[in-house]
Order: C-alpha cells, then structure tokens, then sequence
C-alpha cells in the first residue's frame, strides 16, 4: 500500500478489493454495530475515506488521530477465504514528523498586477523533482518557464514570490477575481490561490475574501474536497469587523475607515488575518496589501 506524508496528516491509497476487510477493521476499531454508522464516526477520530478518480480509495489520518501515537498507525485487516479460514494482513502508515509547517500568506492587489508571496514548501521528497507552476488546473509550466503563462516568480531562501498582469491570469467570480494558481510537484500540491477584492475606495465597508485551505503540502488532484469550519478569526488592524463562511470562503467585512490610508494621493490599505479552522492543527497568517486607484 501507497502512503504519503503531509505536513497535518498522512493518507494511504487502498484498492477497491480491500476496502471490505477496511471496513470490517475500522467498525471493530471503532466500536461500531453498524458498518453504516462509520462515516459519521471517522471524522471524530480524525479519519476520513474517500473515492479516487478511478474508484479505488484513499485513507486519510490526522496525526492527532485516533490510534495513532508518534505519527504511525497499523491496521489489522482479516480477509475472509471462505467459511472455514481467513487471511491476516496488517499495514503499518508511518511518517516523519514535520516541524515546519507553511501557515502565511501575502497578497498584494493594485488596479494592474496582483502578487502573492508564500514561505518555501518543506518536506520529505526527492530533491531531484523539480516544483511546476499550475494555472486553473490544466496549465503546467515549470517555474523557469512561468512567463509562458503570463506570470514572473522569484524565489529567495525562505520565499517563493509569483506576480501577474490581473487581466492575463484572474478570473472573475462572485468574490472579485480569483487565482487559480498551485505549486505541484509529483503528488503534491501547494497552494499560492488568492483573492483580490474589486476595487473600490468609496464604499463603507471593505469586504474581502479568504479561500479556506489547507496551508501546508497536500495530495495534488482535486478528488478530496475536505470542509473546513472556521473556529476563530483575528484582526491585527481592528477589533471591528464582521464574519461570515460559505464552503468555499470566509468572508471579512471591515468599516473602510478602520484601515484606509493615503499616500502620495494613492489610497491602499493593509489587513493581516489570523484564522484557525476547526479541522487543522495550525493557524492560518493572512496579509492583504491592496492599493486603490488615485484619487
């Protein structure tokens, strides 16, 4: 069996044949009567199972899981041979732990370009493979090759920093214009997805969307849509704002006057965000930077 290591979990790819004598283990494991009661009970324990594209699954466990102490876990399985005799197979998903876990991001919107800088992706890899950008999930580019999608990256030490024209590389949605972009590298993704609000310096009130993630490593595809549920929120700027989420976002309403500046004629503001979300271990550092248009 196939396990990979992510920074808050680690997931293992099962094939379709073995998830009956999956199931039959986890229903023991977890005390249940039913097989029919497991999905509500797997996310209490920090489990989750899902589908593949191709009809096979894939085991999910939080390091803080149930049964699993010093990030490893071992999984009993009895397959059944016939009515007389059955099969023992036990599997052991280890993975080292990760001290370093990517939770920041900045956005800087202006009425041209948009720019978002994110720490530099740590973990247990090949170094050979190299980090690709990819656009609106179809667009795969190197990352020496990125003006080929209209964007310049830089990277430093700590930092990977991507920017673009907000005509060549957003998209319109509901929320103001959206960058579909990821860092993918073998069977990782990393998240560099940002929101610019419409600009507007007249409004009363500033509202700004934060797509709800996962901020470190994750599997690359987009088989698993997991649900975060915001648990807590704070503004370093003000203590007057609003909140509210849909599946997607979580949406900050912010009196204009609270954080608009001006300089030079130029109107801009900055608002740095600190999320946690009830399914992850580690807060999630926000930073919009956005300058308006001159007065």
């Amino acid at each position: 069996e196939d396990v990979v290591c992510f920074p808050e979990y680690m997931e293992m790819w099962m094939h379709s044949a073995r998830i009956e004598e999956f199931r039959v283990w986890l229903s023991r494991a977890l005390n249940l009567a039913s097989l029919d009661h497991l999905n509500l009970q797997l996310s209490v324990c920090g489990f989750s199972l899902q589908n593949d594209p191709d009809d096979n699954y894939v085991f999910r466990v939080s390091y803080t899981g149930c049964f699993n102490g010093f990030n490893v876990l071992t999984l009993n399985l009895v397959r059944r041979m016939n009515r007389f005799g059955s099969q023992h197979h036990s599997f052991t998903m280890k993975c080292p732990v990760m001290s370093v876990v990517q939770s920041r991001e900045q956005i800087h919107c202006d009425p041209e370009y948009v720019q978002v800088i994110r720490e530099i992706p740590y973990g247990n890899w090949d170094n050979e493979l190299q980090w690709s950008l990819c656009l609106d999930d179809h667009l795969l580019v190197a990352l020496e090759d990125a003006s080929l999608i209209q964007m310049n990256i830089d990277v430093n030490v700590t930092d990977i920093r991507v920017q673009g024209r907000r005509r060549e590389i957003l998209r319109p949605v509901n929320e103001g214009e959206f960058l579909d972009l990821k860092l993918v590298r073998d069977r990782y993704a990393y998240s560099m997805e940002a929101t610019c609000p419409k600009n507007a310096s007249t409004a009363d009130k500033t509202v700004l969307h934060i797509l709800k993630r996962r901020m470190g490593l994750t599997r690359r595809g987009t088989y698993h849509n997991e649900a975060l549920t915001l648990s807590d929120l704070s503004v370093i700027q003000t203590v007057t704002f609003t909140v509210h989420e849909t599946s997607e976002f979580v949406t900050l309403s912010i009196p204009t006057a609270q954080i608009l500046q001006t300089k030079l004629l130029q109107p801009f503001y900055r608002v740095d965000a600190v999320l946690t979300f009830r399914e992850t271990n580690h807060k999630m550092h926000w930073t919009m930077e956005s300058t308006l248009p001159c007065i």
